[in-house]
């Protein structure tokens, strides 16, 4: 059950996400006042970020709820797996996207780009804590409902010669 119900907000996080990415992204394609344009992509940038932190959470805990009822951590590898490409078009794709914003706009003002950095420590860091968690989930439930008792298998005896 709790596998349905992480697949269905999987789905429902993939398509928010993708949605305000490409929302934000549309706004470096304005040819209306370029300072509005780089308000409100920054606005809807803000968003993403934070939509991706809150959904990632989400789904973190169901995945531990999917470790913790079916022994199997492939829900926790798949959050990781959706915060990695989200964090990669948020850092890398948007931050180029708005380079290339300025280049085309504001030739001489040029921004340092952080944002690469930024999203190589930040998915570093969802890959730490999906191993721990997932050492963590299974210790407790091993802990918890104990090994399973392999059945104790005698050598069959052999012929003497």
């Amino acid at each position: 059950m709790f596998s349905k119900i992480y697949l269905a907000l999987l789905g429902l996080s993939i398509s928010v996400m993708a949605f305000f990415t490409y929302y934000s992204w549309s706004w470096l394609q304005s040819i209306g006042q370029p300072a509005a344009a780089v308000a409100e992509f920054q606005f809807y940038t803000t968003l993403v970020s934070t939509a991706l932190w809150i959904s990632t959470a989400v789904l973190l805990v169901l995945a531990n709820a999917v470790l913790w009822s079916s022994g199997r951590a492939w829900a926790i590898w798949t959050t990781f797996l959706f915060f990695t490409v989200f964090a990669v078009l948020r850092y890398f794709g948007l931050e180029l996207a708005y380079i290339d914003f300025q280049m085309r706009t504001y030739p001489a003002g040029i921004a340092v780009m952080k944002g690469p950095v930024i999203g190589v420590a930040l998915i570093i860091l969802m890959a730490a804590i999906a191993f721990f968690d997932q050492f963590i989930v299974v210790r407790l439930r091993a802990k918890t409902y104990g090994k399973p008792e392999e059945p104790i298998v005698e050598p069959a005896e052999t012929p003497a010669e």
